[in-house]
């Protein structure tokens, strides 16, 4: 009987050192190649993230910005020149000078340069030197009324539609003849009725802003940002006073460019800075330029370009990534008052 062929048991064999050290190699080369691949993608994802954090920002400021631009010099139905101011009104803590003195709505619209201390208009004591500080001043575009335009028989003479006058603002009552600047609280307001102070007129609720870069210090983090001082009530101490509001982080600097009309026939003429205005009334538009910057430095960045605002270089510098916006804006008031001959 044939016995079964059985074969010779193999010899158990583990990795040679050099085995061992290949596939150590290989491994570490594909582990380093994940590593470098996460790194470069993380590295990627916070600087779009900056960026867009940049670029939200400013995008925020000039639309802010811009909105108030296009209201300047708006008061309602009244002209400019048949405005008048309540003796009431009284003071306002902590008021701006000329040209942003709060109830000073001649000058409803002008650009002035903060000084190397970064001080201007009086109340502005925080901007960064040399920066453009904005003057804007204007009514909201709500009509409060007494409800006689839509029901006569409710001509009382009493402010309440859509709401009633509060005594923590300021207006402007306004009809086509005149207009009346007034606090909610003065004791003798002006009156609408016929025969009164103007007659059938509307209230505007009035607003005056100062906008500017706020430098950066201790107590906000040592970041820049777009700021203003606007007409506001002070809860603390019961009074209307200048308020600060910070809008927009990482604005490092400002630069207005201005379009000027220098042969009075209603279009622009000149471009200019805020130094070289001729007459502000005719400045038909306004182009704020914003340097913005991210919060956080980069670490191994260097920033060494030049950014040029309104014909200005700026040379900043530091590990900040940055970013140039700017918006040119019809000054659409001053464009209907002088081509309407005002």
């Amino acid at each position: 009987m044939r016995q079964p062929l059985h074969s010779s048991p193999r010899r158990a064999r583990g990795l040679s050192l050099l085995e061992l050290l290949v596939a150590l190699s290989i491994g570490i080369f594909l582990v380093g190649g994940v590593v470098s691949l996460f790194l470069a993608s993380k590295r990627s994802y916070t600087e779009t993230d900056r960026f867009a954090r940049v670029a939200e920002s400013g995008r925020f400021a000039l639309v802010t910005l811009g909105r108030d631009l296009r209201q300047a010099g708006f008061f309602g139905a009244a002209g400019l020149a048949n405005l008048t101011t309540d003796p009431d009104t009284g003071v306002v803590a902590g008021d701006c000078t000329a040209p942003a003195d709060a109830y000073g709505f001649g000058t409803y619209f002008q650009v002035v340069r903060a000084d190397g201390a970064g001080q201007a208009v009086g109340c502005v004591t925080d901007a960064v030197p040399n920066s453009d500080v904005i003057v804007i001043k204007s009514v909201r575009a709500v009509p409060l009324t007494d409800g006689a335009r839509d029901n006569r028989t409710d001509d009382t003479g009493v402010i309440n539609t859509p709401e009633a006058i509060n005594n923590q603002r300021v207006y402007i009552l306004a009809n086509t003849d005149r207009g009346v600047l007034f606090r909610g609280a003065d004791a003798t307001p002006p009156t609408l009725l016929a025969g009164g102070d103007v007659p059938q007129g509307e209230a505007w609720q009035y607003q005056a802003a100062v906008y500017y870069v706020r430098a950066g210090n201790a107590g906000n983090g040592n970041v820049p940002r777009l700021s203003r001082k606007v007409l506001g009530w002070d809860a603390v101490n019961n009074r209307l006073a200048i308020l600060t509001e910070d809008l927009a982080e990482g604005v490092e600097q400002m630069r207005v460019l201005l379009g000027e009309d220098r042969t009075l026939d209603g279009n622009v003429d000149v471009l200019v800075d805020s130094t070289q205005v001729v007459d502000w009334g005719r400045v038909l538009s306004a182009q704020p330029n914003l340097l913005v910057r991210s919060i956080e430095t980069e670490p191994g960045y260097v920033d060494d370009r030049t950014y040029v605002l309104a014909g200005t270089n700026f040379t900043p510098g530091g590990s900040f990534r940055r970013l140039v916006v700017s918006e040119t804006v019809s000054m659409r008031n001053s464009v209907f008052l002088v081509r309407s001959g005002f």
